[in-house]
């Protein structure tokens, strides 16, 4: 048996996501990080997302640390949008939109085009699996909606706040938080707080929130837009019929990147591949025909 809390590999970065948690859990749920709206005037210039991309001069300004820096080839990205709404504003006035919603009013066509748009909009993915063509029809519409993106690589308020209400419906009181890499934890009871207190006391880098007797588990990982639902196959039943998340259940077959196929990745592999040789200059002419064999 394969102790995923004793040896600190929790988050199934590689392989088959239910392979990987077969010893624990039975079932395991990609739960969707979602889209929000809130009550407010939005300005025509107003960023529905936390981070945006800057230059090296703009980073200079956030960053003493960076002032005596060489320019660099490399995409910076700054969460410190001012307009982004705090979490008490979210808990007061959160309305949920939901990825379905999304995809249908942005003319998107399956939840893998939505995270590749979501992904390709922080900059997580190599150049040649970037789609900034459905980052731009997300952006429109949402701009246009007034709607805000989730924050990539922790748990949002909205999400926690559905958090609590699954332990509270499972029965489950005394849950353990740990950070990212394990480098603290707490134990909350959550008899003694309200479903904000809970959501306050789990921070950003929080990635492993899971009831003591570990029978069911809510992890992320740092540059998703989802978060796993790991439990037995009766508490999943009771999860999904409560409609506290929006998501799907894993197959045998499903993965962390489970927006793109096997085939569609090994297509985009290859395309790179030549276009780094078409890129190689040969060391002689005699030499040139073997680029094209």
């Amino acid at each position: 048996m394969t102790d995923i809390f004793a040896d600190k590999k929790i988050y199934p970065h590689e392989g088959k996501i239910k392979d990987h948690f077969k010893d624990f859990y039975e079932a395991v749920f990609v739960a969707f990080l979602p889209f929000f709206k809130v009550d407010r005037q939005n300005t025509d210039n107003t960023n529905f997302k936390k981070s945006k991309q800057i230059t090296l001069e703009e980073a200079k300004q956030e960053l003493d640390i960076l002032k005596d820096i060489p320019p660099f080839n490399a995409d910076i990205y700054s969460y410190s949008n001012k307009d982004f709404p705090a979490d008490k504003e979210i808990f007061e006035s959160g309305k949920t939109i939901s990825w379905e919603t999304v995809i249908k009013g942005s003319g998107l066509n399956a939840n893998s085009e939505l995270n590749k748009a979501l992904r390709t909009s922080i900059g997580a993915l190599r150049q040649v699996f970037c789609r900034p063509e459905l980052t731009e029809k997300l952006n429109n519409y949402t701009s246009n909606q007034g709607i805000w993106h989730p924050t990539e690589g922790g748990f949002d308020t909205l999400s926690k706040i559905a958090i609590y209400k699954a332990f509270k419906l499972l029965d489950k009181n005394e849950i353990i938080v740990t950070h990212e890499f394990y480098e603290t934890f707490s134990i909350l009871e959550l008899d003694k707080l309200t479903a904000f207190e809970f959501a306050e006391k789990v921070g950003y880098k929080d990635y492993f929130i899971y009831s003591s007797d570990k029978e069911i588990l809510f992890t992320i990982e740092w540059d998703s837009f989802f978060f796993l639902i790991a439990t037995g196959q009766e508490k999943m039943k009771e999860i999904i019929s409560s409609k506290l998340f929006e998501g799907f259940l894993c197959s045998e077959k499903t993965v962390h990147n489970w927006d793109y196929e096997e085939a569609e990745i090994q297509k985009y592999l290859d395309k790179e591949e030549k276009q780094k040789v078409l890129t190689t200059k040969p060391a002689t002419k005699k030499q040139w025909w073997k680029f094209w064999n």
